[in-house]
């Protein structure tokens, strides 16, 4: 996919929202560190664990120890994406499933540019400690064993390195 087309496709409002996915599992470490860099960009709103259960940020580091449960998180700030919904999930302890959902409204109209969605977009991922990242449509049937050759994907580690520093 050209620059122009992934720029697009991140930025038509289309009714979807687009999903930030990581390696399958993160550690509960990594959980912790990527909510730690989120927090650095954008203003925690509200929080809650599996139970619907609010949740305060200095409890993030323990829920995510327990055996198994969720935390949902919704931020909002000043930069593209203007608000960022976070989802963890963890089956089992330190096996933790993590995805990123914001609408393109949200970028358009922000300073938005690929080079510095590709350089935040790096930074969660260092902070996730991920070898792989997958930036997609909204799409109830993808599947991460899918990866990149999914067509909603729009960029991945296999079709787009991320700027390093």
């Amino acid at each position: 996919m050209t620059e122009e087309a992934m720029e697009r496709s991140l930025l038509e409002v289309d009714g979807a929202c687009r999903d930030i996915n990581f390696s399958e599992y993160i550690s509960a470490t990594s959980a912790v560190a990527l909510l730690d860099f989120i927090a650095t960009h954008w203003e925690l709103k509200q929080a809650t664990n599996v139970d619907g259960e609010p949740v305060q940020p200095d409890e993030f580091r323990a829920l995510l120890s327990t055996d198994k449960g969720a935390l949902s998180t919704s931020w909002s700030g000043q930069i593209g994406p203007r608000h960022l919904q976070g989802y963890f999930y963890w089956p089992e302890p330190g096996r933790v499933f993590c995805e990123l959902t914001f609408f393109p409204q949200d970028l358009a109209g922000h300073g938005f540019t690929l080079d510095g969605f590709l350089r935040l977009l790096a930074g969660l991922v260092n902070a996730a400690q991920s070898r792989e990242y997958y930036v997609r449509f909204e799409d109830a049937a993808w599947s991460h064993r899918e990866g990149a050759d999914k067509s909603s994907v729009i960029l991945s580690h296999e079709s787009v390195a991320l700027p390093r520093g």
